[in-house]
């Protein structure tokens, strides 16, 4: 163990009822972690997951179970706080810096990004227990992570233009666009009505006249013009009516809690729909990302062979 280290452990060891901090308040601490020269305090541990402890206090739980969850959070942030520690110690090492403007742009681009004033951000973080200080040390410690991943993987990753077509053919998803469905609907308080109405639909009617002819909704005017909408978002009995319909076809009569509804597809559009060309510089960020993190974690884990590090929570 260093000195730094036992220094540090044996001012905290000092700390209690009777020290010069307060002759009345206890302060009780402990060294959960030793990283290489630097350490990590329980109460440092339990500040950083503060936030998350006390959501799991509100849960409705057992608390068997709450004390469990809390054991585990705790591991995995403590882990968290040991890799945030290696990283500044390599990036000491290799005397990369961040200066007080590069975190200024960086919270700036933030504010910007989320539509934040500065009264906002800070709102932000008061709710979530954070000072601005700890706010732009965690920039800064992000700001160092990503120069070290340059420094450290960036001329190791590699992403083809296989790799690239391979992840827009696996993710159809993500680039083929967003179904939605533009509506009309005729709506009548009697099964009897509608079932008649749907003949009439079936005989040749059609179905924007048969609407302001007969529909009692708003919208009988305009044709029952409801608009244009993500079938996702209605319930299970309209899906399932619409779903098989095509441009152009109409439903049978779907029983709501508003009355008795027919429902026509106007048209099917595809939102958002991107080519191999126009996705292409959105997969190489994914890919990049990908493949970095990967192999930033597998940095990570070389650096804690060759570091000393001890876990005593």
């Amino acid at each position: 163990m260093t000195k730094k280290v036992l220094a540090l452990m044996v001012g905290i060891c000092l700390l209690g009822p009777g020290s010069v901090v307060s002759a009345k308040v206890e302060i009780i601490d402990r060294v959960v972690a030793i990283v290489n020269d630097d350490i990590i305090t329980l109460s440092q541990l339990r500040k950083a997951s503060l936030p998350y402890r006390e959501q799991i206090a509100q849960s409705d739980k057992p608390e068997e179970v709450k004390k469990e969850m809390i054991a585990s959070l705790e591991l995995d942030i403590l882990h968290k706080m040991i890799d945030r520690t290696l990283t500044r110690q390599e990036a000491a090492r290799h005397q990369i810096s961040v200066s007080d403007t590069d975190i200024q742009t960086a919270i700036d681009n933030f504010k910007q990004k989320n539509n934040l004033d500065q009264k906002g951000l800070e709102k932000g973080l008061e709710a979530e227990g954070i000072t601005m200080e700890e706010y732009r040390e965690r920039i800064k410690e992000d700001i160092l992570q990503s120069m070290l991943i340059n420094r450290a993987v960036r001329s190791k990753v590699i992403v083809s233009q296989a790799d690239i077509k391979a992840y827009y053919d696996a993710h159809p998803e993500k680039f083929k666009g967003e179904k939605k469905y533009h509506l009309r609907n005729i709506l009548l308080k009697a099964e009897e009505d509608s079932q008649k109405v749907l003949a009439r639909l079936d005989r040749g009617l059609s179905f924007q006249e048969a609407a302001r002819q007969f529909s009692v909704a708003s919208n009988a005017k305009e044709g029952g013009d409801l608009g244009v909408f993500d079938i996702d978002n209605f319930s299970d009995a309209i899906k399932d009516a619409v779903l098989p319909l095509k441009k152009g076809e109409y439903s049978r009569v779907i029983p709501t809690g508003q009355g008795y509804q027919i429902l026509y597809v106007e048209d099917i559009l595809i939102a958002g729909e991107k080519s191999f060309d126009e996705a292409k510089e959105e997969i190489v960020d994914i890919l990049y990302r990908e493949q970095a993190e990967q192999k930033f974690s597998r940095w990570i884990e070389s650096l804690k062979e060759n570091a000393h590090v001890k876990i005593m929570l």
